[in-house]
């Protein structure tokens, strides 16, 4: 019998907030009887009081420890199954149930976040911290792998990851990345064109997502010849002075989500020159809206951004000279900024619809009956049987 009460141990931190409220919408749309568990930024300090000393110290383990104090101060009711979203929490399993089944969806494994740490900062004090904290941590997050039945991972990347540095059997493994409400984001027809081409940057890490680089870039060789909107909630840009062709654009997103789909559709060109990332929900919102992307080759972002067909992917060393090549590209070639925008959209409408979404999570409960649901309600993709090969 499939799960009907489940457990949702949710993380709202940073990017997980979107993710999250999509989750809601499939248990809704699913007729589950969801209890709903929350990992709210906020409480990383307010609640860090209840974290053991050591894991304070060490910075390790913060939001698992929260989590399961939040358990055991308020238990949920009973529950058939356990949905994890975030695989940085899923040490709060140790205050639940072992004999729960438990699905997990997550954007990342820990090796795989450690290694774009390495990356961003490749000096030999950086590189040793992440090599011992994936010593240290790793062997920690083992058992309770080994309790996950199906798997969520947002990217075959993550995929990839699971299988190679856990173990994990691809016929557990059901990429979902993400589930987007493709009628809300529907690309607006082309009206009256603008006089100068709008390049678009989303970001509340204005730094991390590379915010900084591409101003720089703009004002340097793309003043007169376009326009830019950032769109950020960063505290750091608060009363910060622009120059008349950028605009900044705060307060939307959750706060305001059809102020964000508007500065998506009246925008020409998505640019995300992130320097860690893992997808970026913003390049799935990025395709569904029509736009061409021009965004960096790292993590998973690949897997929304098909170089050459809906928009241009970059390379993690690149420089000014590479980034202004694949911009000028785009800027100076409508035609080639339809094409790509159209292929965008309908790779999400493939790949990133809530139907899509909802299909996958459907299928991974199934998993919890037993391995054989899974080839009547969704078959191993031929993708992950070759990453398994």
């Amino acid at each position: 019998m499939r799960p009907k009460r489940v457990l949702f141990l949710m993380s709202r931190v940073l990017g997980g907030k979107t993710f999250s409220g999509q989750m809601q919408r499939v248990a809704e749309s699913m007729g589950l009887e969801p209890h709903y568990v929350f990992l709210d930024g906020p409480e990383y300090a307010s609640l860090r009081k209840h974290v053991p000393y050591w894991q304070r110290a060490s910075g390790l383990f913060i939001g698992p420890a929260i989590l399961r104090h939040k358990l055991r101060a308020e238990p949920p009711p009973p529950c058939d199954a356990v949905f994890v979203q975030s695989f940085e929490i899923l040490p709060a399993l140790s205050a639940i149930d072992p004999r729960l089944p438990v699905v997990l969806a997550h954007d990342a494994t820990n090796i795989l976040s450690y290694r774009l740490i390495r990356d961003t900062d490749p000096t030999p004090g950086a590189v040793l911290r992440c090599a011992l904290k994936s010593r240290l941590v790793t062997p920690a997050y083992r058992p309770y792998i080994r309790r996950v039945q199906a798997f969520l991972p947002r990217t075959h990347w993550c995929a990839r990851s699971l299988m190679n540095d856990f173990g994990v059997d691809p016929d557990r493994i059901l990429v979902a990345p993400g589930g987007i409400d493709l009628e809300h984001w529907k690309p607006i027809p082309a009206g009256p064109g603008r006089d100068l081409p709008v390049l678009l940057f989303v970001g509340n890490d204005f730094e991390r997502k590379g915010g900084r680089f591409l101003l720089e870039l703009f004002q340097a060789r793309f003043a007169g010849r376009a326009r830019l909107r950032i769109v950020s909630n960063d505290p750091d840009l608060r009363g910060r002075e622009w120059p008349a062709d950028v605009e900044h654009l705060a307060g939307l997103g959750h706060a305001d989500p059809q102020a964000l789909v508007e500065a998506y559709r009246t925008s020409d060109v998505f640019v995300f020159p992130t320097r860690k990332e893992h997808m970026g929900m913003v390049t799935t919102e990025a395709c569904a809206a029509g736009l061409p992307i021009v965004a960096t080759d790292v993590g998973g972002v690949r897997e929304a951004v098909h170089s050459g067909e809906n928009g241009l992917l970059v390379p993690y060393r690149s420089g000014v000279e590479d980034w202004a090549a694949a911009l000028g590209a785009l800027i100076d070639n409508p035609a080639l900024r339809a094409r790509m925008g159209a292929a965008g959209r309908r790779l999400a409408e493939r790949e990133f619809s809530f139907a899509a979404l909802r299909r996958r999570v459907a299928t991974a409960f199934a998993l919890l009956e037993g391995p054989a649901r899974r080839a009547a309600e969704d078959p191993i993709p031929a993708d992950i049987e070759a990453l398994a090969a």
